[in-house]
C-alpha cells in the first residue's frame, strides 16, 4: 500500500560498475568554491546533465575524499546538498546533488547517473572505498539501487522517506551498511522502520532514525546523525582510521540522552536508544552497560506497550488505504458514478477532520500519513496519465487531488487544465473559477498556458480573464510540481 515511485532500473549494472570502476582515475585539474555550495555544475560530456556540489572547505586534491551522491524525486540538487553540507564541512565529505534525476515518466536514469558519477570521477579526487548515496522518497529507491548494483563499491545508503526499490531486495548478505530516516508523520515511516528491522533480522547492518516531521528531507541536524554514523561503521570496517576523540564524543552524546530519556521515564525511547547504542558502538568502546540496560528494558511494559502502538498505527493505516482504493475501484463498475463518488468525498473529509485535530494522537498521526500518501499517490498517477496523454484519467485523478487539498487554489488550476484538455470545457472552466475563488490570480498563466486553448475563446473563460485583468495582483503563486 506505499508509495513506490515509479523508476525503470533494469539499466543499472553495467553503467554503475563501469563508472566506479574509473573512480580510481586522477583528478582532473578543476576549480571550485571552497565552503560554498555551487549550484549548478555542468556535465564535461553531456551539458544537458548538471549536479550541485559542495566541496569542504579544507578540500585539496592532494588527499582523496568521502563523497555523498544525493537523489532528489523534484531534480532539486541543492536542497540535500544543503541539507548535508554541515556534515560535509564537519566530517570533510564531498557531496553531489543531481539535478535530473527526478520520479515520474520518461526519465533517462541510466543517463543520469552515468553522467553523474563519471564527471565526478573525473573532476575530484575521491576516496573510492568510501562513497555513499542518499535519496529522499522515490531518490531514495534511486540511492538504494545503486548500491546494490555496485557491488561493494557503494559503502553506505542514507535512505529518507523510503526505503529500497522493488527490484532491490533485503539480504544477510546487504553489500552496503544502511541508516533510514522518516518524518513521525511520513506516510512511508512503516515502510522504513519495517525494512530496517528486516535488516536488523537478516544480521545486516542498519539503523533508523526518526525525526517530528512530514514527508520531506530531514533537518540539517539529523543529516548529521546520520553521517556520525557512516563515520562509525567506516572505522569498523576499517575503510577510515579509527578516531578515538570522536568515538568518545559520538558515544557520550548518545549515553547522555539515552539516561536523560530513561531518567524522565520515557521508558521506550530509552530502551530504543540503549538498544541501538550498544549495536553502533560495538567493537569500539565498551557497551556493556547499555547493552544490559536494553536487555532490562526490554521485557518491561512500556517497551511492548510502544511497540504494541507501532502495530496499531500500522493497521490502521492500511486500512484507511485500503477503503479508499477498494471504494475508488468501484468507480470502474459501479453505474452509480455520483454515489460513489461521494463515498470518496467522505471518506476523505473524515479523513482530512482528524488529520486537522489539535490533539496529537494516533489517528491525527495516521490520518496526516494517509491523506499525505493519497496526495503523492495520486500526483504520480496523474503524472503518468499526462504523459500518456490520457487526459480523462487525468481529470478524474485530479478530482480526487483536488478533495484532499480543497483550499488550494493549485489543486483546482491543475484540475481545470486537465478537464479542458479532456474536452470537458464547462466543468473546466468552474474549476478555474474555483482555483480563482481559493486565491488562484496568474493573469499571465491564464493566457499563456496551452492546456487552456480548447476552452479559449468560451465565453464564461474571457469573462475570467477580464476579471483577473483587472486584480491588483498579476502574479498568483505556482505549485512545486506542475502537472
Amino acid at each position: 500500500m506505499n508509495s513506490f515511485h515509479r523508476h525503470n532500473f533494469g539499466f543499472l549494472p553495467a553503467a554503475v560498475i563501469f563508472l566506479l570502476l574509473v573512480a580510481t582515475s586522477e583528478a582532473t585539474a578543476q576549480d571550485f568554491a571552497l565552503g560554498k555550495i555551487v549550484e549548478r555544475v555542468t556535465c564535461l560530456k553531456d551539458a544537458s546533465q548538471s549536479y550541485a556540489l559542495y566541496l569542504p572547505g579544507s578540500y585539496t586534491k592532494a588527499r582523496r575524499w568521502p563523497i555523498l551522491y544525493a537523489f532528489d524525486p523534484g531534480a532539486r540538487g541543492a536542497l540535500p546538498v544543503e541539507r548535508f553540507k554541515e556534515a560535509a564541512e564537519k566530517y570533510g565529505y564531498i557531496v553531489a546533488g543531481s539535478n535530473n534525476s527526478r520520479n515520474g515518466p520518461g526519465v533517462n536514469l541510466s543517463e543520469i547517473i552515468a553522467s553523474l558519477l563519471e564527471d565526478t570521477s573525473a573532476r575530484l579526487a575521491i576516496d573510492e572505498s568510501r562513497a555513499y548515496t542518499t535519496g529522499f522518497s522515490g531518490g531514495a529507491r534511486v540511492a538504494s539501487v545503486v548500491a546494490f548494483w555496485a557491488q561493494g563499491r557503494i559503502a553506505g545508503v542514507i535512505g529518507c522517506g523510503a526505503g529500497f526499490s522493488p527490484e532491490a531486495k533485503p539480504s544477510k548478505d546487504l553489500p552496503f551498511v544502511f541508516y533510514g530516516v522518516a518524518g513521525s508523520e511520513d506516510f512511508n515511516l512503516i515502510e522504513v522502520r519495517q525494512l530496517v528491522k528486516t535488516l536488523e533480522e537478516l544480521g545486516a547492518t542498519a539503523r533508523m532514525a526518526e525525526f517530528e516531521g512530514e514527508h520531506s528531507w530531514p533537518p540539517a541536524v539529523v543529516c548529521t546523525q546520520a553521517i556520525e554514523w557512516m563515520e562509525l561503521q567506516a572505522m569498523k570496517s576499517k575503510r577510515r582510521a579509527r578516531d578515538e576523540k570522536l568515538i568518545a564524543e559520538l558515544f557520550a552524546r548518545r549515553a547522555e540522552q539515552a539516561n536523560r530519556d530513561e531518567a524522565a521515564k520515557k521508558t521506550f525511547e530509552a530502551y530504543l536508544e540503549f538498544d541501538a547504542l550498544a549495536k553502533d558502538f560495538q567493537g569500539l568502546a565498551d557497551v556493556t552497560e547499555f547493552a544490559v540496560k536494553a536487555d532490562h528494558l526490554k521485557s518491561s511494559k512500556e517497551v511492548k506497550e510502544g511497540f504494541k502502538q507501532y502495530k496499531q498505527e500500522e493497521q490502521l493505516q492500511e486500512k484507511y488505504l485500503r477503503d479508499f482504493y477498494a471504494t475508488r475501484e468501484r468507480l470502474k463498475s459501479d453505474d452509480n458514478r455520483v454515489a460513489v463518488l461521494q463515498d470518496l468525498r467522505t471518506m476523505v473529509s473524515d479523513l482530512r477532520k482528524k488529520a486537522e485535530n489539535t490533539s496529537p494522537g494516533t489517528d491525527r498521526t495516521v490520518a496526516r500519513r494517509t491523506m499525505s500518501n493519497l496526495r503523492v499517490m495520486l500526483n504520480e498517477e496523474a503524472a503518468q496519465y499526462r504523459f500518456q496523454k490520457l487526459y480523462g484519467e487525468l481529470a478524474a485523478t485530479l478530482m480526487l487531488a483536488a478533495e484532499i487539498r480543497p483550499d488550494n487554489p493549485q489543486s483546482f488550476y491543475a484540475l481545470a487544465r486537465a478537464q479542458s484538455l479532456a474536452g470537458q470545457k464547462r466543468e473546466s472552466v468552474e474549476s478555474l473559477k474555483k482555483a480563482v475563488e481559493k486565491g488562484f490570480n496568474n493573469f499571465d498563466e491564464l493566457k499563456t498556458n496551452p492546456d487552456l486553448e480548447p476552452i479559449r475563446n468560451d465565453k464564461a473563460f474571457t469573462q475570467l480573464i477580464e476579471s483577473l485583468s483587472k486584480s491588483p495582483k498579476p502574479n498568483g503563486d505556482r505549485d512545486e510540481q506542475r502537472l
